[in-house]
C-alpha cells in the first residue's frame, strides 16, 4: 500500500479485541494510525488484535475498560492520551449483540444495553470531543450503528432502539460541534460475519453457508466482512471524508434495498449488525 490515509493519527476503538472492532484496528494500522485496543477482558483474541497492529509497524496500547462505567471511560481516555499524546479518532463499537422478546424485556436488561450502547457512546464521544477541542486539532468520531436501526428483526427491540438513537445522536453532534473541526458519523453494518473462527476456517468467512436464506436478500451476494466496515471507517476518519458530517452510512451489500428472510432468528452474535 503506497497511500496511508491515516498517517500519524491516534485512534481509540472500543470493543476491539475481536470481530468488527479488531478489523477496524487492523485496517487503521495499515493506513498508518496508532491504535488503542479496548474491551472488558484481555484474552488471546485481544492479544491477537494488539499483535496485528504492531506487526504493521504501528503502536498499539491496551485499555481494559467497561464503556458503560463512567470511571472506566475517564480512566481509559486519560491512559490513551498519556500513551499517545492526543486523540484524533474515536470509534464507538463496544456492545453486546443480544436482545429479548418485547413481552420479556426487563428494566435491568434495558438499563444494561442502553447504558453501554447509547449512554456509554454519548459520554465517550463527549469526553473525546472535549479533548479534541482542548487540543485544537479537530478529529473524527464514528459510532457503529446497525441495519437494525432501520428495520425490525424478531426480539431486537432494545438493540434497534439503541442503534436508531445513535443515528439521531450524530445529527446533534454535528450541529453542536460546528466549527470545531470535528466530524460525527455512524456506520451501519448489515450481515457481517464477525464470528470467532479457527485459522483453517477463515477462508470461509462470509460464505453462503453463513448467510443461509439471507443470501437472496443481499444484492452483493456475499456476507460482509469486518474489513468492509473498517473501510467505511477509514474513509470517514481520513481527509477523504472530511465533508461528511452527521450522517449514517449503511454498509450492507444492498440488503436494505429489499426485504428480510421470513425465517429470521432472534439476534445473536454474528447476525446482521452484530458489533462483536
Amino acid at each position: 500500500m503506497t497511500t496511508k490515509l491515516l498517517e500519524g493519527k491516534k485512534a481509540l476503538i472500543t470493543g476491539s479485541r475481536r470481530g468488527i472492532g479488531a478489523g477496524i484496528a487492523q485496517l487503521f494500522a495499515e493506513h498508518g494510525a496508532d491504535v488503542g485496543i479496548n474491551d472488558v477482558v484481555r484474552d488471546t483474541e485481544a492479544d491477537k488484535a494488539i499483535a496485528a497492529v504492531e506487526s504493521l509497524g504501528q503502536k498499539a496500547s491496551w485499555h481494559q475498560a467497561d464503556v458503560g462505567n463512567a470511571d472506566d471511560r475517564t480512566r481509559m481516555l486519560d491512559e490513551f492520551v498519556a500513551e499517545h499524546g492526543r486523540i484524533d479518532i474515536l470509534v464507538n463499537n463496544a456492545v453486546a449483540s443480544r436482545d429479548m422478546h418485547f413481552t420479556e424485556i426487563t428494566e435491568e436488561f434495558w438499563d444494561h444495553l442502553v447504558g453501554h450502547a447509547l449512554k456509554g457512546y454519548l459520554f465517550m464521544a463527549q469526553s473525546v470531543a472535549n479533548r479534541m477541542i482542548e487540543h485544537g486539532h479537530g478529529g473524527s468520531i464514528i459510532n457503529i450503528s446497525s441495519v437494525h436501526s432501520y428495520r425490525a428483526w424478531p426480539h431486537d427491540g432494545v438493540y434497534g432502539i439503541v442503534k436508531a438513537g445513535l443515528n439521531r445522536m450524530v445529527l446533534s453532534m454535528a450541529h453542536d460541534l460546528a466549527g470545531k473541526g470535528i466530524t460525527a458519523n455512524c456506520v451501519a453494518p448489515g450481515y457481517i460475519d464477525s464470528r470467532v473462527l479457527p485459522e483453517d476456517q477463515e477462508s470461509g468467512r462470509g460464505n453462503d453457508e453463513y448467510l443461509g436464506s439471507a443470501l437472496g436478500f443481499v444484492p452483493s451476494r456475499r456476507g460482509g466482512l469486518p474489513k468492509d466496515i473498517a473501510g467505511a471507517c477509514v474513509f470517514l476518519a481520513s481527509d477523504l471524508g472530511e465533508y461528511v458530517n452527521g450522517q449514517t452510512i449503511t454498509v450492507d451489500g444492498g440488503f436494505l434495498a429489499g426485504g428480510y428472510p421470513q425465517d429470521s432468528q432472534p439476534l445473536e452474535p454474528g447476525m446482521p449488525g452484530a458489533a462483536e
